[in-house]
């Protein structure tokens, strides 16, 4: 899925339109966050493809002590 197509599927409805961790770990993948999401903590791979996609609320999901590492 491009960002374009996870933005708008997010952001349809509080659900996510249904998204799942292993279509946001195939977009880490595909988009290049990393090669290996399965391996890292959801909450990174999850807050780095929704910063990676521009939704509107990426940094409602930023995991607040390391939110100046992932952000800077």
């Amino acid at each position: 899925m491009t960002k374009e197509e996870f933005k708008k599927r997010w952001e349809s409805n509080a659900s996510g339109d249904n998204i799942t961790y292993d279509d946001i770990a195939d977009c880490a993948i595909k988009w290049g966050i990393t090669s290996m999401p399965r391996e890292m903590p959801i909450f990174l791979i999850r807050y780095r493809v929704l910063k990676a996609a521009n939704t509107v609320d990426a940094e409602e999901y930023a995991y607040e002590e390391n939110k100046e590492e992932l952000c800077g």
